[in-house]
């Protein structure tokens, strides 16, 4: 097992965690500010660049020029931008469908 790409896949991973426990667990320090759609469309360009890179990896694979270990690896990765997206989206379908059940 290389130590340097296990480390870099923790590293990842651990990218990953933070930025959904920051989205799904908001305390009143970190409220939203209110012109603040950067935050939404950096997630979004960091999911699209894992999964490029997920594309990528199983590409030079399949030619032979890298090892199953990258290929899982960046798996794994995508595994958790992926349930993080996941997790993101439930939470604004949580929070729409309390708005529609508010009186008016």
């Amino acid at each position: 097992m290389d130590i340097s790409s296990s480390s870099a896949a923790l590293s990842g991973a651990a990218r990953h965690y933070g930025t959904a426990k920051r989205v799904t667990a908001p305390t009143a320090l970190d409220a939203p500010k209110p012109n603040d759609g950067g935050m939404l469309a950096k997630g979004v360009e960091s999911f699209s660049e894992v999964m490029q890179s997920v594309e990528t990896t199983a590409t030079q694979y399949a030619a032979g020029t890298t090892d199953a270990q990258s290929v899982v690896e960046a798996l794994a990765n995508a595994e958790m931008a992926l349930e993080t997206a996941v997790t993101v989206r439930n939470r604004v379908v949580e929070a729409y469908q309390e708005l529609l059940r508010m009186p008016i």
